[in-house]
């Protein structure tokens, strides 16, 4: 009974520290990682030692839940690949289109180098935000 209870307490609370949630939807199975990388403006985007916020979780099939802790409120954008093979890279192949699954928020699917303006969208504290995987 003691365990239920501290799982119970560490589940909830983990869920109340988190300034956020991404769930990510259309995980086409449960190897490798989700990897998601939060940005904050334009002059840091897709400079991954510049993210804002950096969480990598176990992939879980159909969806992944991933909690922030840095970041609660502002304008923002999310980038999120499926590592599949567990590497820390996204395989990509001819004109280094991605081989795994990978998605921008604001539902934005590049036809060229992504853009902050186009990926940004508005995170409001204690609002959920979801994110299909493209693969």
């Amino acid at each position: 009974m003691r365990t239920l209870l501290l799982m119970l307490t560490l589940l909830c609370s983990t869920q109340l520290f988190a300034h956020g949630t991404i769930i990510i939807n259309n995980v086409k199975h449960s190897k490798g990682y989700i990897d998601v990388k939060i940005y904050d403006n334009k002059d840091s985007f897709l400079k991954e030692k510049l993210a804002t916020e950096i969480v990598r979780k176990k992939a879980t099939q159909g969806k992944t839940v991933v909690p922030l802790s840095k970041i609660h409120e502002g304008q923002i954008a999310i980038v999120v690949y499926h590592d599949e093979d567990g590497n820390g890279e996204m395989k990509t192949g001819l004109f280094w289109r991605p081989k795994e699954g990978f998605a921008f928020s604001n539902d934005y699917k590049p036809k060229g180098p992504p853009k902050f303006s186009k990926t940004a969208i508005t995170l409001i504290h204690g609002e959920t935000v979801e994110i299909q995987l493209n693969y």
